[in-house]
């Protein structure tokens, strides 16, 4: 199981993504520098508190549509899945059907249209930039990459209106939008406040509106050290709701420890997905044992329990202590077109991260446009053979907006 988890993303109130709170290294438990992210923000700016956390922060992803039923679907690869899955959700997919939308299957993600769709992604702190939170026009630069995804940071204080133009404007860049609530980061007991957000009839509105093509992250690591039973009841409690207000995209459920957690994953994914199998997890890989060895052992664990885990957000090294702890992104990247695993890179850097400036920033981009790209993030995005620009395959739904 993994080594090394460090508390994560969204500490700082110049940039939501902060760094760790404490870490467990590997072998035994450190405490790290700085506080940790709470996820009560009320306005678009992290305020620090006298304890050292601060609001907002990082990204997460989201899940949509309901799960597909019978037929094969083609992977990036050209390869396709047998017949067969049991269907759940509102209608049938796989080959020419078309379903209401989005939907996992085992342990792929699906569009309606039944195509077998690996996330290769970015996230982008929308909600903090300067120009405003349309996207716009970062939107258009991550399209350059090939990217078939991007993750929106998103707040509970944001209008219904304005996620819509968000989710909008990432469309018609043809990237799958996975919205996510930042508001909770580290913050367990604030889980139900981000489903009330979720529930309101004008966000459920918003989202039935983009229901073929909208994944949804309930909340962005929600929660530091979660016990397996309240992790497990809390979601199920959270899936319940929200598909009780009408709505049936895939829900993306980030692990708790700032999203690092992937033994709780592991253990209770399983419970989850019985409940609900229209449910993608997400682990976020600031781990401070980023060895090749630590992503493949965890990477196959989860293949071989057929969870339909994707890589939320990764960079390369962890949040505590920076460069101490490299992350081995070359192995994921190789690892996850093996086993077809999803991933979203953090992040594009249109909004500066401030973790780890001295010791090698998390920004992709020197200055958020396709021309920026530098380091590690153009490794990720374009040149490294696993890249996004040569893994990347956007389905045809999102392409043209039609099944043939």
């Amino acid at each position: 199981m993994a080594l090394g988890l460090s508390a994560g993303c969204g500490d700082d109130s110049d940039d939501p993504q902060g760094s760790g709170q404490e870490t467990t290294g590997a072998g035994g438990g450190a405490s790290g520098a700085g506080g940790g992210a709470t996820g009560a923000t009320s306005g678009a700016d992290g305020t620090t508190s006298s304890s050292g956390a601060t609001s907002g922060a990082g990204g997460a992803a989201s899940g949509s549509g309901a799960t597909s039923g019978a037929g094969g679907a083609a992977s990036s690869s050209g390869a396709t899945s047998g017949a067969g899955g049991a269907t759940s959700g509102a209608g049938a997919g796989g080959g020419d059907q078309e379903s209401t939308g989005f939907s996992v299957r085992g342990r792929f993600l699906y569009d309606r249209c039944g195509e077998k769709v690996l996330l290769r992604g970015i996230n982008e702190m929308v909600v903090w930039l300067s120009s405003g939170p349309d996207g716009l026009p970062e939107f258009a630069e991550i399209a350059k990459t090939g990217a078939n995804a991007v993750r929106i940071v998103w707040l509970a204080t944001e209008s219904a209106a304005g996620l819509d133009q968000a989710i909008t404007n990432a469309l018609a860049q043809k990237l799958i939008p996975i919205v996510e609530l930042h508001d909770a980061t580290g913050k367990w007991d604030l889980l139900p406040s981000l489903v009330d957000y979720w529930t309101r009839a004008d966000v459920v509105a918003v989202i039935k509106k983009h229901e073929q093509n909208l994944l949804v992250n309930i909340g962005n690591e929600v929660g530091d050290q979660v016990d397996n039973a309240a992790w497990e009841a809390g979601y199920k409690q959270a899936i319940t709701r929200m598909r009780g207000a009408g709505i049936t995209v895939p829900l993306v459920i980030d692990a708790s420890k700032w999203g690092q957690n992937i033994d709780q994953l592991q253990a209770v994914g399983p419970a989850l997905v019985k409940h609900d199998p229209n449910i993608l997890l997400s682990v976020h890989m600031w781990w401070t044992d980023g060895s090749g060895a630590t992503i493949t052992k965890e990477l196959q664990e989860s293949v071989a329990l057929n969870l339909p885990l994707m890589v939320g957000e990764f960079a390369q090294h962890a949040v505590y202590e920076c460069g101490k702890h490299p992350f081995d992104y070359k192995t994921l990247l190789a690892r996850s077109v093996e086993l077809e695993v999803g991933w979203l890179a953090w992040s594009w850097g249109a909004v500066k991260n401030s973790d780890c400036q001295s010791d090698g920033p998390f920004d992709m981009t020197s200055n958020g446009t396709f021309a920026g790209l530098t380091g590690w993030g153009r490794e990720v995005a374009v040149t490294d053979p696993n890249s996004i620009q040569n893994t990347s395959v956007r389905p045809r739904s999102i392409e043209t907006g039609s099944c043939r």
